[in-house]
């Protein structure tokens, strides 16, 4: 079918992106490849998270939505926690974009 519009239909486009600022900060803790990761899995499922709240941007709606990345120790990179912003209609196509990467805080042994 491939019907832009219909987000079940496998061939339908969703364009993902990452801003300048997440792809800076995604670098600065060493989560690039899981951030890109992300950003092609929302290609296809653009709804993936938890959902925060949805917003109105002039005359569209845009929902917010936090995904966790877990750390891999053993490779040094942390946990983040990534804010993506979903758009799904109009304009065509729907599109992502990622706006935030925060690094969760370690976990504290107890006293």
């Amino acid at each position: 079918m491939n019907d832009p519009h219909d987000l079940h239909d496998p061939g339908s486009t969703v364009v993902a992106v990452v801003t300048d600022r997440a792809a800076q900060r995604a670098k600065e803790l060493g989560v690039t490849e899981a951030l890109e990761a992300l950003r092609a899995e929302l290609e296809h499922e653009p709804r993936l998270g938890r959902h925060i709240r949805t917003v109105t941007e002039g005359t569209q709606q845009v929902e917010l939505y936090s995904t966790r990345i877990e750390g891999d120790p053993a490779a040094g990179r942390p946990a983040v926690n990534v804010v993506h912003a979903f758009a799904p209609a109009p304009p065509w196509p729907p599109t992502v974009r990622i706006a935030a990467v925060v690094p969760e805080d370690p976990l504290h042994p107890g006293p």
